[in-house]
């Protein structure tokens, strides 16, 4: 899956956010913030799945756009 994400230094920080979600993280470094969203997206979308209904027939399909 491809996300898009903006990276910004906030103080001491960078602060990674899906433009999408805007779920966000952060980290000492540039790439440790893109590091900590990517898990905080996995994490996201697994619950988003949990919680989703289930109706008999639906399927769950990944797309790339």
């Amino acid at each position: 899956m491809k996300a898009v994400v903006q990276v910004q230094k906030e103080g001491e920080w960078y602060v990674a956010t899906d433009l999408v979600t805007h779920v966000a993280d952060q980290g000492k470094t540039r790439e440790e913030a893109v590091r900590n969203l990517t898990k905080g997206l996995r994490e996201h979308y697994e619950v988003l799945l949990e919680l989703a209904p289930r109706k008999k027939g639906t399927r769950v399909v990944e797309i790339e756009v």
